[in-house]
């Protein structure tokens, strides 16, 4: 019973103390933690969809810093730093739009100088319509890390179904020329993700109305087909992976822009799918981490269109069968991004939330 008691007590979620890192955003679109001024704690770059500045916050005061100016559309970035000079470089694109012939689709590197805190340098490498998602990933097991760019339909897409294969490019640093990673995606190619997933090195993971597939040297492999109705409402939007203990899991937010919450548990090499939560609308954030330290990971998702929640859900056995939700910000936040990290060094994961609609982002630590 003593057992038992401490279990569960090693189980439970903290209480949570929220912290405004701003309230000035336009739209809050795309969060990243990045050590910036290499002091040790995650920062926040801060990507607002209807502003005209990238700009970053200073941990843990928070002080607002500009990056780039007259970026329009800003959508997607991702960190590396490729030189090894400590300052990880960004790779952002802007003058997103989601029809082909209206959008320019710049895609730069951003460098910064010996103070990160002054503007940073911008270099143009490509420009691919409705550019949309941009990933950094280890595809050698080397680590030196390529860029991919996904943008987010096919040139020939058209809306309800966006019947049109959707290319993913690689580019390399230093070179910066487009090469084809892969065309084998199709109609709104919402999330790639870089996984390790099998062997040595990253493969890549993606989400778009053909479901969940890992490219393995490669080559697509199905694991999920995501949600079955006609399309939009088909596929799968956003993906994470997870752990409850050393069994893998997929969380994903289905399909487009969906609904639903869905949990893939891997038996006897098929995925089960479990909606965990299907009243959502416009779901957008999704994030996968140990909260309270018991092995399991947590999932943190939350939605941007009326009624908006945030939500943690907690599974409740080591199979991942049944999951308790928690609510964690009741009409706060229409969190379009999420991002979990050790905010304040002191060993505890925080919840970073970027809202769209209450401009605004959000710190949720644990007391």
């Amino acid at each position: 019973m003593l057992l038992s008691l401490v279990a569960l007590l090693a189980a439970a979620l903290p209480p949570w103390q929220e912290t405004t890192v701003t309230n000035a955003v336009k739209m809050g679109y795309q969060l990243v933690a990045a050590d910036l001024n290499r002091d040790g704690k995650p920062d926040l770059i801060v990507v607002d969809e209807r502003g005209t500045e990238l700009a970053w916050y200073e941990n843990p005061g928070w002080e607002r810093h500009v990056l780039v100016g007259d970026v329009p559309r800003t959508i997607n970035l991702d960190v590396y730093d490729y030189d090894g000079d400590g300052i990880p470089e960004i790779a952002m694109g802007y003058h997103f739009e989601t029809t082909p012939e209206k959008s320019v689709g710049n895609v730069v590197i951003l460098k910064s100088g010996p103070d990160p805190r002054q503007p940073w340098t911008a270099r143009e490498i490509d420009r691919v319509p409705t550019v949309h998602r941009l990933r950094w990933i280890d595809l050698a097991g080397d680590g030196k890390k390529v860029l991919l760019v996904a943008p987010m339909i096919g040139l020939k897409a058209k809306p309800p179904e966006y019947a049109d294969q959707v290319p993913v490019y690689l580019y390399r640093p230093g070179e910066w020329k487009r090469e084809l990673y892969t065309d084998q995606t199709r109609g709104i190619l919402h999330s790639i993700t870089p996984v390790h997933w099998k062997g040595r090195g990253e493969q890549l993971m993606t989400a778009d109305f053909l479901g969940i597939r890992v490219f393995l040297k490669g080559r697509p492999v199905e694991i999920a087909k995501g949600d079955t109705r006609p399309c939009p409402q088909c596929g799968s939007s956003e993906i994470k992976i997870g752990h409850l203990g050393k069994r893998r899991f997929i969380a994903a937010i289905e399909p487009w822009h969906g609904n639903q919450v869905v949990v893939y548990t891997e038996h006897q090499r098929l995925w089960k799918r479990l909606v965990i939560e299907d009243a959502m609308i416009n779901g957008h954030a999704l994030a996968v981490a140990d909260l309270d330290g018991d092995g399991r990971d947590e999932i943190v998702a939350g939605f941007r269109g009326k009624g908006f929640q945030l939500y943690i859900f907690t599974s409740d056995d080591k199979a991942g069968s049944h999951w308790t939700r928690h609510v964690l910000d009741a009409g706060g936040m229409a969190a379009a991004d999420c991002k979990i990290a050790d905010f304040h060094g002191a060993g505890r994961p925080a919840i970073a939330c970027s809202g769209a609609s209450t401009s605004n982002v959000k710190l949720y630590s644990p007391r």
